[in-house]
């Protein structure tokens, strides 16, 4: 029963890498049924996924799988607090460049406003990760999710299963990573903390 836990954990840390994360979120505001999914035609909302996809998720595996090969890091898991510094910040640099791109395509705000405040969260936990192993995993999600709640206020739009749904991921996600002994309790919290948080603060801010 443990191995089909532990198995299972590893599926769903996954299926929910913070990596798939941006385009999960984008994906779903296309889904919705608001002026964003109306006003943009579905040919350029296939090639915005293909940016967010190729910039924030594509590009940054074969960064990894290049500091790999050169020796820079151990593993491409970067399970030791070190290891993350590197592939982070280029991470971090490509999550930049995805924003500009969305920018320059004068797309309406809440679509590049995600990304702006993906990258902030990668580069806070940049910051944090010189001193502690937070749990990035979970900053997504938790970004993810108070994404979800920003949206639903500044789009003026009620999608409460989407929300809980998403809140529901987030708590299977931290037990999934406590499971794999990723990290520890606090991590978990802290991550998950860090993400929704400044995600509510950046609306706030810039609505």
């Amino acid at each position: 029963m443990d191995k089909i836990e532990t198995i299972i954990a590893r599926i769903f840390s996954s299926v929910f890498h913070p990596l798939v994360v941006p385009t999960l979120g984008i994906f779903i505001l296309f889904s919705l049924n608001t002026y964003i999914s109306f006003s943009i035609p579905s040919v350029s909302q296939r090639i915005i996924l293909l940016i967010v996809i190729f910039n924030t998720a594509i590009a940054p595996v074969v960064s990894i799988f290049m500091l790999k090969r050169m020796k820079i890091v151990k593993s491409i898991l970067l399970e030791s607090r070190a290891e993350r510094i590197i592939p982070v910040f280029i991470t971090g640099l490509f999550y930049f460049f995805t924003f500009w791109v969305l920018k320059q395509a004068q797309l309406p705000f809440i679509i590049y406003f995600f990304i702006l405040s993906a990258t902030i969260i990668i580069f806070l936990v940049l910051i944090i990760t010189f001193h502690w192993k937070i749990s990035i995993h979970m900053t997504s999600i938790g970004g993810l999710t108070g994404f979800l709640v920003s949206a639903s206020m500044i789009l003026k739009t009620e999608i409460p299963i989407i929300i809980i749904s998403a809140i529901i991921i987030s708590g299977l996600l931290g037990y999934s990573r406590i499971k794999l002994k990723a990290h520890t309790p606090t991590e978990i919290y802290a991550g998950f903390i860090l993400g929704f948080s400044l995600i509510i603060i950046l609306t706030i801010i810039f609505t």
